[in-house]
């Protein structure tokens, strides 16, 4: 890992600490948080390893969340972002033996399967609350868009495809306005707002790294001829 990298992880995990301090948070949330920010950070790096610390990290959320009877974000985490944290590892491993470059843009009839697979999955969540409820609430409807950018991304970075980063930088981005405005509301998820903020910042680098650093390489070697 080059330094700068490992640099700007050392200031997102004493952003993280400091942010779990001020409200609070339990020891354990702010190791989970660790472990979260580790897991987004490499991954968003395309290092294979980070993918360990997406085990680790859905494994003690998945408990937290039954604990906290959040049996939905339970089933999710164990069943399946720690599986597909373990496959993407597995698969990136042996991918990265034969390329450093393994990810790959999506085609368009893969888009298109991919927008209706996440339709129909977040209408028929939709449809289940409000039979089983009788009403959805606005809290539920980011909890639903949520779980479904989680979903896809678990699912496009397993089998590698680049678009996994937009849609993390877009939850990202979506959950550092969510918890801002409960921040400045009510007082409460001021650790989930830098959480998130750390998820949409590795998210960047991640895209610019994956669509554009061939781009920039090219105009830094003409810089140097010239």
């Amino acid at each position: 890992m080059k330094r700068r990298y490992l640099i700007l992880l050392i200031l997102q995990l004493a952003f993280i600490f400091t942010a779990g301090m001020i409200s609070k948070d339990s020891n354990i949330s702010i190791m989970i948080a660790f472990i979260g920010v580790a897991f987004n950070f490499l991954v968003s790096l395309n290092i294979p390893y980070g993918f360990l610390f997406g085990v680790i990290y859905a494994i003690a959320n998945g408990m937290i969340s039954f604990y906290s009877a959040a049996y939905a974000t339970f089933a999710f985490m164990i069943f399946l972002q720690a599986p597909m944290a373990a496959y993407s590892f597995i698969a990136w491993k042996k991918k990265k033996t034969l390329s450093d470059k393994i990810m790959k843009i999506m085609t368009y009839p893969q888009m298109i399967f991919f927008i209706i697979l996440l339709t129909l999955a977040g209408s028929g969540i939709f449809l289940i609350l409000f039979f089983t409820t009788g009403k959805i609430e606005i809290g539920r409807v980011f909890d639903i868009i949520f779980f479904l950018f989680s979903a896809a991304a678990c699912l496009l970075l397993a089998f590698c495809f680049k678009s996994a980063y937009i849609i993390t930088l877009l939850s990202g981005i979506g959950g550092t306005m969510l918890w801002l405005y409960h921040t400045l509301t009510d007082g409460t998820g001021f650790s989930l707002c830098i959480f998130y903020l750390i998820v949409a910042i590795n998210s960047i680098i991640a895209v610019r790294d994956q669509y554009f650093s061939d781009t920039l390489n090219k105009k830094n070697i003409s810089y140097k001829t010239l």
